[in-house]
């Protein structure tokens, strides 16, 4: 079993996700919500984003899509 130390997480809030797709602001990860763009998750009164998703969005993204603002 790993320790926490080496455990990478699966979900991430949302200042953890604007921080991973590069320093982007909340309002435009909202956008990106709103707009189908990235899933999420509730638990509680929080909202998560899956790394996955993440990482299938930076994908897409390079694969000559983009993401205008």
């Amino acid at each position: 079993m790993e320790s926490s130390t080496e455990a990478v997480k699966k979900v991430l809030s949302l200042p953890e996700a604007c921080a991973y797709l590069g320093g982007i602001s909340r309002p435009t990860l909202y956008r990106l919500l709103g707009d189908g763009s990235l899933g999420s998750l509730k638990i509680g009164t929080r909202r998560f984003i899956l790394r996955e998703s993440l990482d299938d969005f930076l994908r897409d993204r390079s694969e000559g899509g983009s993401y205008e603002d």
